[in-house]
């Protein structure tokens, strides 16, 4: 394995912002003088780790993963050639970036391997438990290259992507054991409600259906640390609704609705055919709302509009959608109840919802 001198790497460059060590790279080389000179004598040339990559700066973030693509913003995939050193070392700022860029592209194009099959459905189910210690040497074996904990530490710590139009930390894709087996340990609870009677059988089940074996204590631990209780959820508060009120399942049409009350305040839900995949559980939901009038806001589903475009484009796809309703005078206060218990159990907004309820 080729030797690379431990002491050329400037650290400081690893914690910068986005925007910092871009300005860095822009002010220390590209557009000084020295570079200028070097690059028309030739003595300096550019090359790019990929030709996949973006130009405009639109946020704080390193690089996007779109459409099972992932792409860097330009510069931080430079590569500097020179055969020679130049003068007052500038040869060693090139140096520098050239490990840096290089670096930090290698661990994310790793962990994006990796982690292919979560990023790809967004389902933590498909999230790999990556230890960093095995990372390194996986990376060491597969790119022949120097990396530490320390190295890796602040790549992961100081490199952000957008993914699902949000920003994220790198460290997302290395999530610690313990959160993974939170969403394992969820998913035992929902499922199997009616028949646990403890830690124990909790412990039982993950191993039955995961291969996963936790102690009875390790279980209760991470049961207080991420706010699990050992039976599902049915009650948002013990002076509201709980989600066992909702009518039955109906077929959203015209028919359907005109049975429902006039002027009926309260939250509806709306369903279809397809299994939806979120973070931690898939479900067939897709939008929680609520009205002063139920019937009238279902009314505008079966016309030419709906209140939102998401809503108004999942419909025009023609499959069968599904209603059931709660009457709630608090209906806000009860579709904000609704709405942030989905996301405690299924990691987000249902798909069809853009944002959470904020009550004045």
């Amino acid at each position: 394995m080729k030797n690379i001198s431990f002491y050329l790497i400037i650290n400081k460059l690893y914690v910068m912002t986005f925007y910092k060590y871009v300005k860095y790279i822009k002010e220390q080389v590209l557009d000084t003088q020295w570079f200028k000179k070097a690059y028309k004598e030739k003595k300096v040339s550019i090359k790019y780790l990929s030709n996949n990559y973006f130009k405009t700066i639109f946020s704080n973030n390193h690089f996007k993963y779109e459409n099972t693509k992932y792409c860097f913003y330009k510069l931080l995939l430079i590569k500097f050639d020179y055969k020679e050193s130049l003068e007052k070392n500038n040869h060693l700022k090139l140096l520098n970036i050239n490990i840096v860029n290089e670096t930090r592209f290698k661990i994310v194009k790793l962990l994006i391997f990796l982690q292919k099959k979560f990023l790809d459905t967004n389902y933590f189910f498909n999230m790999k438990i990556i230890d960093r210690e095995d990372f390194i040497n996986i990376y060491i074996k597969k790119y022949n290259s120097y990396l530490d904990k320390s190295i890796l530490s602040k790549v992961l710590n100081n490199t952000y992507f957008l993914f699902n139009k949000s920003i994220y930390n790198l460290s997302y894709l290395v999530p610690q054991k313990r959160f993974i087996y939170s969403i394992y340990i969820k998913d035992i609870i929902n499922t199997n409600s009616n028949s646990l009677k403890g830690d124990e059988d909790i412990s039982d089940l993950l191993y039955k259906k995961y291969q996963i074996k936790l102690s009875r204590r390790v279980i209760c631990s991470i049961r207080n640390s991420y706010l699990i209780p050992k039976i599902r959820i049915t009650k948002f508060n013990e002076d509201i609704e709980c989600i066992d009120s909702f009518s039955n399942k109906r077929v959203l049409n015209k028919k359907n609705i005109s049975l429902l009350p006039n002027n009926l305040e309260g939250v509806y839900e709306l369903s279809s055919n397809k299994i939806e995949t979120y973070p931690f559980l898939t479900t067939k939901i897709v939008y929680i709302g609520s009205s002063k009038n139920i019937k009238k806001r279902l009314k505008t589903y079966t016309e030419k509009y709906a209140h939102t475009k998401e809503i108004q484009n999942f419909i025009k796809n023609g499959d069968n959608i599904y209603f059931r309703v709660a009457k709630s005078l608090e209906y806000r206060l009860f579709e904000r109840k609704i709405i942030d218990n989905f996301i405690y159990l299924h990691g987000s907004l249902p798909k069809l919802n853009t944002q959470r309820v904020l009550l004045l």
